[in-house]
């Protein structure tokens, strides 16, 4: 195998991911478009115009659906991108490769994670700053912006620096 196999493997993995959260964004949306209109006091609830909450879940929906399949069908093309050199990558079972497979493993997947709460991280920034701007009707969004910012971190120190905590890792073993 080589590393470019392997990229494009992890990056396959990440749009299998990702286009697995479609379904879970897709009922969780459809699921309020349906009860939100058989609700009598309708305009009493939302805040915001009809048109932009369904332009927003079907946007968020399609796009989803484009991102996960675009990583999903040019895994290959993104991998030749992303690594120049193409080596043979020879691997053993032995405590090193297992340690760096579950970090990089742990990565990708927080990672698609992180990719996929932008919009929701969007948002609560949009909001966030219209509160400090004076508006006090505005609701914060619950979402965990601190939790977001220390995974991010975490995520980049893991796969940029997955050499010194796996060795790290193995000095305590």
């Amino acid at each position: 195998m080589t590393n470019r196999v392997l990229s494009a493997l992890t990056i396959r993995i990440a749009g299998i991911f990702l286009f697995t959260k479609i379904f879970d964004h897709f009922g969780s949306y459809f699921f309020t478009i349906y009860g939100a209109t058989m609700m009598t006091h309708f305009e009493t609830v939302f805040n915001e115009p009809i048109d932009k909450f369904y332009f927003t879940g079907t946007f968020m929906t399609i796009a989803n659906i484009v991102v996960s399949l675009f990583l999903f069908i040019k895994a290959e093309w993104i991998a030749k991108k992303l690594i120049k050199s193409e080596k043979e990558i020879k691997m053993e079972l032995n405590v090193e490769s297992l340690t760096k497979l579950i970090l990089l493993t742990v990565g990708v997947i927080w990672l698609a994670k992180l990719i996929y709460q932008i919009p929701d991280l969007i948002d609560y920034c949009i909001k966030f700053i219209s509160k400090l701007n004076g508006n006090e009707e505005i609701e914060l969004p619950n979402f965990a912006f601190a939790k977001y910012i220390i995974k991010t971190i975490l995520t980049l120190i893991i796969i940029f620096r997955i050499q010194k905590i796996s060795n790290w890792i193995l000095k305590k073993i």
